[in-house]
């Protein structure tokens, strides 16, 4: 049984959800003809049809009513105001120390889950990390992390294969040892530059083995940076958080994330303690006009 049904008393035979469709199930085999439907079981719930129906002829079982929503003009902001947000997001490590409002994360999450993703697949699946006790061991066993990669790259041995036989992912990490051992020494001093006495990190998770989580997990991670940025909030990427992460199992445990999923992005959200009054411009970009 089909997911969608076009009522003959409203289409008006527009084409547009022909045209519109990703998936090419619909068909207007004549023209003036009400649409037909082909290959419905590709379907994959993107709703395109149903946003897009003038006479709203389409239902769908996966929108059902209060599902489909008309688009408020007045509220979306200009190129101008966009690109003023955008332009003034800077990543925040220096937070007050306030909780962040349940109902502001769960509006960063709404605004994540707006992304696009492969097939509409929605993949993204998200953990809100408040829980001082935890933060703190996460913050440890970061700390851990990188105390353990020093320990290696100060072993001549691992330095000469680096050296020898010049491995970029290694030279990059072996370039990274006086940061690490700038914050293992903050860590050890009681000085936090991992998550910065963030009161929260967000996750970001998906699936693994499933195609481009990846990309989609980053994508929702933009949305959600920028409505931080619109929320008054400050966030940074957590890198090292991320690091610790793909490489030891006890993490997923502690955030009750499944052994099948991978923890793909982390955003450190707060309130910031200083605000800033200016933007920077950013070096020219490098683009080739084809």
């Amino acid at each position: 049984m089909s997911k969608i049904k076009i009522d003959p008393n409203l289409c008006t035979k527009c084409n547009i959800c022909v045209e519109i469709c990703p998936f090419s199930i619909y068909n207007q085999s004549e023209k003036d003809s009400i649409p037909s439907l082909i290959n419905d079981e590709l379907c994959v719930s993107c709703g395109h049809c149903v946003a897009i129906c003038p006479s709203n002829a389409i239902s769908h079982v996966d929108f059902p009513n209060g599902a489909i929503n008309p688009v408020d003009i007045k509220k979306i902001p200009s190129d101008i105001q966009i690109f003023e947000l955008i332009r003034s997001r800077r990543s925040i490590r220096v937070f007050n120390n306030k909780s962040v409002e349940k109902s502001k994360i769960q509006r960063i999450i709404q605004g994540a889950c707006f992304a696009p993703s492969t097939n509409n697949i929605q993949s993204t699946q998200y953990v809100v990390l408040q829980d001082k006790k935890i933060l703190k061991e996460i913050t440890k066993k970061t700390a851990d992390y990188l105390q353990d990669i020093v320990q290696k790259f100060q072993n001549p041995v691992i330095r000469s294969a680096v050296n020898i036989f010049s491995n970029n992912k290694y030279r990059s990490v072996q370039s990274q040892i006086p940061d690490y051992k700038k914050i293992i020494q903050a860590y050890n001093s009681g000085e936090d530059l991992i998550i910065h006495n963030a009161p929260l990190l967000l996750f970001f998770h998906a699936e693994d083995g499933i195609g481009c989580t990846d990309v989609n997990a980053d994508l929702a991670l933009q949305n959600a940076s920028v409505m931080c940025q619109a929320l008054g909030l400050g966030c940074f990427y957590a890198g090292y958080v991320i690091a610790v992460c793909k490489n030891n199992n006890n993490v997923h445990s502690l955030l009750k994330i499944p052994d099948n999923h991978q923890i793909y992005g982390c955003l450190a959200i707060g309130y910031p303690k200083y605000e800033f009054k200016k933007w920077i411009n950013r070096k020219p970009s490098k683009i080739e006009w084809i």
